[in-house]
This record gives C-alpha cells, sequence and structure tokens, in this order.
C-alpha cells in the first residue's frame, strides 16, 4: 500500500523548479515565525500557501498571500468567536487592506473553502479536502439517503426543513463538529442542496 491508494498528493508546482518552491515556502515559515504563529497554525497556513501555489502560480505579493493564508487559519469554525475583523489584522501585519481581501478571496476560490458565517456576519472557513467538510457531507449524505428512500416507498414524506434540523442537530449537538453560532447559516447552505436532490431524487 502507498499514498497513492487513497490518492495523489502533489504539492510542488511543476511551473517551477523544486529548489525554487521550497524556498518560497521556507521564506514563508519565516514569515510566520517572524509573527510568533503557534507551530499547528503555522504548518496548517503552510499547507494552504503551497496547494495555492499549485493552482495559481507565485503570487506578486508573498508577504499578503502568506497573512491571507494566516487569516483564514485563525478563523477555522473552531476558533470562534473570533471578531477580529480584515482591518484590524491588515493592520496588525501592516498590509493594505483590499490586498489582503484579493488573497484571501483568490484562496477561497482557488482551494474551495466553504465559508461559514457567525450570527454577527463574521466569516469563517472550512477545508473541502479536511476532515470537517468530510464529516458535514458524511452526514448530510446519510439523512439524505434515508429521506428519499422513505419518500419514494412512501413510508414518510419528504420534510426539508424537519431533515436539516436533524441533520444539525447530529452535527452540533452530538458530534459538535460546529458551534451553535453556524446553525441558521448551514442551515440555509444545506436546505439549498436538499432543495435540489430531493427535486432530482422525483425526477
Amino acid at each position: 500500500m502507498n499514498t497513492e491508494s487513497f490518492g495523489k498528493t502533489d504539492l510542488i508546482w511543476d511551473q517551477a523548479s523544486p529548489e525554487e518552491t521550497i524556498q518560497f515556502l521556507k521564506n514563508t515559515y519565516k514569515f510566520f515565525g517572524d509573527y510568533s504563529v503557534k507551530e499547528s497554525y503555522k504548518i496548517f497556513a503552510l499547507k494552504v500557501v503551497a496547494k495555492y501555489l499549485t493552482k495559481a502560480g507565485f503570487p506578486r505579493d508573498q508577504k499578503t498571500l502568506n497573512a491571507a493564508a494566516l487569516y483564514i487559519v485563525n478563523r477555522l469554525p473552531a476558533s470562534y468567536p473570533n471578531h477580529s475583523s480584515k482591518k484590524e489584522f491588515s493592520e496588525r501585519l501592516e498590509l493594505n487592506e483590499s490586498s489582503l481581501d484579493w488573497y484571501i478571496n483568490s484562496i477561497v476560490e482557488q482551494e474551495g473553502f466553504f465559508t461559514l458565517r457567525d450570527r454577527k456576519n463574521f466569516p469563517y472557513y472550512i477545508e473541502k479536502e479536511g476532515i470537517t467538510f468530510a464529516v458535514i457531507s458524511s452526514v448530510v449524505k446519510v439523512f439524505v439517503e434515508e429521506a428519499i428512500v422513505q419518500g419514494l416507498v412512501e413510508i414518510k414524506p419528504f420534510d426539508v426543513k424537519n431533515i436539516v434540523d436533524q441533520i444539525l442537530d447530529m452535527l452540533i449537538t452530538t458530534l459538535r463538529i460546529v458551534p451553535p453560532a453556524f446553525r441558521r447559516d448551514l442551515a440555509t447552505k444545506i436546505e439549498a442542496d436538499l432543495q435540489e436532490e430531493f427535486a432530482n431524487a422525483l425526477i
């Protein structure tokens, strides 16, 4: 068995030499060290930067890309409540806020981060290839499949809101995979997906 049994991992940008990419990442790691970032956050943010390079290439502004990755990593759902604004974050790192915002949006788009907002509308990010999103997806899949088969054989009619509530109770209360502050936004996103799922099941 090797790693490719579960999927290929490639964090070296093939448009540059391995040495150039490695040096870029070393500079990124040093940047995090200069700002006394916790080691676990350093590694996650370093991975975010490495994955970004493979999709978008070397940025024009490495410092702002590094900071954007760090901003995202600092805003995982587990960090709630975190009401530090982009303006405060950019000022602390002596960056232009609009540039920081551009790189944050670029990372989210390029790497497909799932965005949740708390009750005060602050953004938090979930890596779509990470464990948290995998658990959310698995729970949704199980409940949706059960609801579809029950609806098709008329055991129980489709009730999207009830199914969403069951999913959220499982994720928030039982598994505690996301804090309760995200219930409303997560409900909206899951309900929209379920409406489409059930419509397709009836075709």
